[in-house]
């Protein structure tokens, strides 16, 4: 059998196994069993309900590898004396076949019961003039979608098909060979009929784990969309995108304070949660810690209004399913951890500034900058271990629960993996705006996608739009409209020295002679800077670090992306090896096996 086959084939029992299966972990919802027939189409709810919670079963299958494969080849996670082969295979991008993490087998999987779901589901099935399974339909079409996706950023041109394999002689075909631009031309035009959201992503009650409410396990499909589209380069496409997602979404109404009062905007996502310091919190120095940053990146992300906008729950033993190791990979007991948080994450982090704005009402616009607090987010993830002999620290960021491991250590324990959340969003949307300004050449543009991190009320209630009327209440509303950087630095809105764009600043970030001419390209590449920057302060550790790298470095050159992975030990300890294996693309991508 050809070796592309050993991918593939074993897909035909998979999608069997899966579109009629009876689940026995999370997603069970008290049935022995289900069988259909891959003739007949998937005509009940019952069919649709049990096909899809087969879909969700495979995604926690590749989850852990969503985080394992973005972080641990990026600059913001290192290795130590108890890393295990595979992951310090990873880390020095030496992919062997053996690998545990590089299969594809799981990805497919997934695909492959979303295929035979889209192929066979009775979508023209109506009770009380709602189409009963177009909700599942959609779900699958998303999730196929992102799944692509994660397979053609870590492992560049992929197999491409979208009918069920149910034969090996299926499994055998020649597949085209499709990169993530490719894939998105061929997907994106069946997503977008969905977009006008006469659909909603499924929302079962009753399992476990999930808060009672399922809506937050799928992506969200204008997400998956704007990824393409900023992946392909589409930068109109993925700007438009973003913004309505963040201004026009269907699901999420934000209740804001205005004059008093509060105002239902529907649509809007605002960021007014997840603060490292208590907003009030206005004495001599910035001292009081806020712990609902980390709180609000546990379980209480589920439901209406949550941070978390696709979510993957995990098993908390094995006798339940899948168990998450990830969280045990940053934190366990006598430091036995196998991944810690990079020095190059400590000095971004160290050489932010710290905001806090003046006591005295009569002067609002005045502010204190403390340069020695530096981001207060990392704070909030790790934990410092101290003893007589032992000093170290780990990162709680994934640690839900702890359980004993086999040795009898007592380790953490994740119940759930984010892959979606409203940080994440702004951050590609000032992205997606901010390449579009170096494609036209607007400079108003990059100030635009800048405000997205500090203060983002005039793109989102910007003069002459449709809450024009709301524009008095700019200050009442700030707590809630606060910018991504905000979270871990204070009331940045109203520093006018550092957290800006202007000569002065840019010349000072890149440490240029100050009599230099800073140019539109310096422009761009200070808030492109600034947004990597934020990406490391909100998102460390979540799964996107490399592939946000790669996209970046897609425009900037093979020598950015080089540059930042080596630089892992500190910006004065580039791995000279390291930097030259990745000058080369193609050690970027995992190998197809």
């Amino acid at each position: 059998m050809k070796r592309k086959s050993s991918i593939i084939v074993r897909l035909t029992s998979v999608v069997i196994a899966l579109t009629m299966v009876s689940c026995a972990d999370m997603f069970d919802i008290s049935s022995n069993s289900v069988v259909y027939e891959k003739v007949n189409d998937l005509g009940s709810t019952a069919d649709s309900i049990y096909s899809t919670l087969g879909i969700l079963h495979n995604l926690q299958q590749i989850a852990d590898r969503y985080i394992i494969l973005g972080e641990v080849r990026g600059d913001l996670v290192d290795i130590n004396d108890n890393t295990k082969a595979s992951l310090r295979n990873i880390s020095e991008f030496n992919f062997d076949a053996d690998n545990e993490y590089l299969n594809v087998r799981d990805y497919y999987a997934v695909i492959n019961n979303c295929n035979y779901l889209i192929a066979h589901m009775d979508t023209t099935l109506a009770h009380n003039n709602k189409k009963v399974m177009l909700d599942e339909y959609v779900a699958a079409l998303a999730v196929r979608a992102w799944t692509y996706l994660q397979l053609a950023i870590n492992y560049g041109k992929v197999p491409f098909f979208t009918q069920p394999i149910m034969t090996v002689a299926e499994s055998e075909a020649d597949y085209p060979k499709l990169d993530v631009a490719e894939i998105g031309a061929k997907l994106i035009p069946e997503l977008l009929p969905f977009v006008s959201k006469d659909y909603e992503l499924p929302s079962w009650t009753g399992i476990s784990n999930s808060g009672g409410s399922a809506q937050n396990l799928f992506p969200p499909l204008q997400l998956v969309i704007g990824d393409y589209y900023l992946w392909s380069q589409d930068y109109q496409n993925a700007w438009d995108t973003y913004y309505a997602y963040l201004t026009k979404n269907f699901d999420i109404f934000a209740n804001l304070p205005t004059g008093g009062e509060t105002t239902k905007f529907p649509g809007l996502v605002p960021l007014g949660s997840g603060r490292a310091y208590l907003y009030d919190n206005r004495s001599t120095s910035p001292s009081t810690m806020n712990y609902g940053y980390t709180s609000f990146l546990n379980i209480s992300i589920l439901g209406s209004g949550s941070e978390a906008l696709m979510v993957t729950p995990m098993e908390n033993s094995t006798e339940d399913g899948t168990v998450s190791e990830v969280a045990s990979l940053f934190y366990a007991d006598e430091n036995t951890h196998q991944l810690i948080g990079s020095n190059l994450w400590e000095e971004i982090s160290d050489k932010q500034a710290y905001c806090m704005g003046s006591n005295d009402a009569t002067k609002p616009n005045e502010f204190t900058l403390y340069s020695s607090k530096g981001d207060q987010r990392r704070e909030t993830v790790i934990t410092e271990v101290k003893d007589d002999e032992l000093e170290y620290e780990m990162i709680n960021k994934f640690a839900s629960s702890t359980a004993l491991s086999p040795d009898g250590r007592r380790i953490a324990v994740s119940r759930y993996l984010i892959f979606y959340r409203r940080a994440l969003v702004y951050l590609r949307a000032a992205e997606a705006l901010n390449c579009l300004a170096e494609q036209q050449g607007d400079g108003e543009k990059a100030l635009q996608a800048f405000s997205l991190l500090k203060d983002p009320f005039d793109l989102l209630f910007p003069i002459g739009g449709e809450n024009d009327s709301y524009r008095p209440y700019r200050t009442d509303m700030r707590r809630s409209l606060l910018g991504v950087h905000a979270r871990g630095c204070g009331e940045t809105y109203l520093d006018t020295t550092i957290y800006v764009v202007n000569p002065t600043a840019i010349a000072l970030y890149y440490n240029y002679d100050p009599e230099q001419t800073i140019t539109f390209s310096d422009t761009i590449h200070y808030v492109e800077d600034r947004i990597v920057d934020e990406l490391a302060l909100e998102m460390p550790f979540e799964g996107n670090r490399f592939t946000d790298l790669v996209r970046i470095a897609n425009h900037r050159g093979a020598e950015y992306l080089a540059n930042k992975v080596a630089c892992r030990k500190g910006s004065e300890n580039r791995d000279e090896t390291l930097y030259n294996k990745l000058l080369n693309k193609e050690n970027w991508y995992l190998p197809f096996k």
